[in-house]
């Protein structure tokens, strides 16, 4: 008899048959962003800096949860159960049973120790491969919230919280993002109370030193950082100034401030509109009002030495509707309230010159409209008078400030258009604040103790340098989509381990998706199966 020829139906099912077990196991954004971390060296390189007799090398274990943190992150616990679901354990060789939670907390206090320099020598690597322009850097801070008890340990402290968590103890985190690529180039851990204007300073002389690490030596940039109000200080000038740096970032309100302000008037506003333009659309029945901004000369005293700088005197019809709102809305709610203790006057608890005095403090306490509404209260006991109104000349005043602001710099050749450009582009850092909250999901910690808050700190954020530079290939590429979107769609990606009758087996890889294969066409990456077996070394 000649063979019977076999169909695809047929074909399948004989395999069925013979099958004695299927596992899934995800492939996800593995294919994307293991070739970025090889090139990287990240294992080379903390294995290099923390080697160690166990059998999985400190620079693996950072490895592994780095794929977490860029695929599913969650807690320091049952990252084995993880990566048993994962191709991660069979493309490194390792089972859950090896990746006990004490495992990795280990690995993380071995880490600390060699956390600034491996961070260095990262960051370095990314600008050399990645060809980054350092011209221009945005430095910002935020905090991450801790849960759990945290007795006598440095990082963790009470503070002020950008996520509304005011009974969370803290940690202060400052980031440095390249202007162009958006890539986090330097960082800082800090107590959660740490001042955000005690930062700046530190964070210059980190930048002025990263220039002048030996991989750095054919850069030839002294950068121009950017920032908000908490870095433009009479200190940090100075330490600009001492060592070569640019800066730019708002001053905060003061006698000076006010006075270079208001030596601009309406007229030479109107006739210096800036170019810049921003991203989102003029709410529908506003149409666009240019910018607006004039240099004036504005200097800054520290320690003895005192500085000739500029400062660009910017108006915004956008912050000035602002200011008249938030305005009204203080003259309001005081005006309604000393409204009401008239009413009440020599009535009740009122009859008292000493209550009635007080609840009119309390009134005027923190509203930022009291300097514009005098005050008077007369009398004696049970026959208090109470008189206020609104200073005109002093209102006045005030609107003549609505929406001007002043950008501080030192950089002689920056144009007004430039200058407000790249003050507008610090929602770049803001952006990888946002990334290390959502997607890399940093927070809330649950660790307990300084060495693992900052390892996982330092893996969250190479989780950020590698999202980066994922993006940036994209663009490079002519792949006009975000990490987050294209990570997204290789999370459906998955593999099958399959297991025969015979003791065989097998792992085939899901279909690709269109998209999938034209996205790893355009960044040249190996295919993924690749990943479905033990990798090399």
């Amino acid at each position: 008899m000649g063979e019977v020829a076999m169909t695809p139906e047929t074909w399948a099912t004989r395999v069925a048959a013979a099958l004695t077990e299927s596992t899934s196991r995800q492939v996800g954004i593995i294919p994307l962003v293991y070739p970025l971390m090889e090139a990287l060296q990240i294992r080379e390189t903390i294995k290099t800096l923390c080697w160690t007799k166990a059998d999985i090398d400190v620079g693996r274990l950072v490895e592994v949860l780095l794929c977490n943190r860029l695929s599913a992150p969650q807690p320091l616990y049952r990252v084995g159960e993880w990566v048993d679901q994962t191709v991660v354990g069979p493309m490194f060789g390792l089972h859950a049973a090896q990746l006990y939670d004490q495992r990795f907390g280990r690995a993380l206090d071995d880490l600390y120790t060699v956390l600034g320099e491996a961070w260095l020598q990262l960051a370095a690597r990314a600008v050399q491969q990645e060809g980054v322009d350092l011209s221009v850097l945005h430095w910002d801070t935020t905090t991450v919230y801790l849960e759990g008890a945290y007795d006598e340990r440095a990082l963790a402290g009470y503070g002020h919280s950008s996520d509304g968590h005011p009974d969370n103890q803290l940690v202060k985190l400052g980031l440095d993002v390249t202007g162009q690529e958006r890539l986090p180039l330097l960082y800082f851990l800090w107590p959660g109370p740490t001042a955000d204007l005690s930062t700046s300073v530190p964070n210059l002389q980190a930048i002025a030193a990263f220039l002048e690490r030996p991989e750095c030596a054919g850069l030839a940039v002294r950068p121009l950082v950017v920032g908000d109000g908490k870095m433009i200080t009479p200190a940090a000038v100075a330490v600009a100034h001492r060592l070569h740096l640019s800066y730019l970032g708002p001053w905060e309100a003061s006698n000076q401030v006010q006075a270079v302000l208001r030596s601009v008037s309406a007229p030479e506003l109107a006739a210096h509109e800036l170019d810049y333009r921003p991203r989102r659309q003029a709410p529908t029945g506003q149409p666009f009002v240019p910018y607006r901004g004039v240099w004036r000369s504005f200097s800054v005293t520290y320690d003895g030495h005192a500085y000739a700088d500029r400062g660009l005197v910017v108006w915004s019809a956008g912050k000035q509707r602002l200011d008249t709102d938030k305005r009204k809305a203080h003259l309001k709610q005081l005006l309604n309230r000393l409204a009401e203790i008239q009413a009440h006057l020599n009535q009740g608890r009122y009859i008292s010159h000493e209550y009635t005095a007080h609840q009119i403090a309390l009134a005027q306490r923190g509203n930022p409209a009291k300097g514009l509404v005098p005050v008077k209260l007369s009398g004696d006991d049970r026959t208090l008078a109470l008189a206020f109104h609104i200073d005109r000349a002093a209102l006045a005043q005030a609107q003549a400030l609505d929406g001007k602001y002043l950008l501080g710099t030192n950089a002689p050749d920056l144009s007004a258009s430039q200058a407000l450009t790249f003050f507008k582009a610090q929602d770049g850092v803001e952006k990888s604040h946002a990334c290390l909250k959502g997607p890399l999901r940093v927070q809330p910690l649950y660790l307990h103790s300084d060495q693992r808050i900052a390892g996982l700190m330092f893996v969250t954020l190479l989780a950020l340098l590698v999202r980066a530079i994922l993006e940036l290939r994209c663009r490079r590429a002519g792949l006009q989509y975000s990490a987050e979107q294209v990570c997204q769609a290789f999370a459906s990606l998955y593999a099958t381990d399959l297991t025969f009758a015979d003791g065989s087996r097998a792992v085939q890889l899901g279909r690709l998706t269109p998209f999938q294969q034209r996205v790893l066409e355009a960044l040249q990456l190996p295919p993924p199966t690749r990943y479905l077996n033990p990798l090399p070394g």
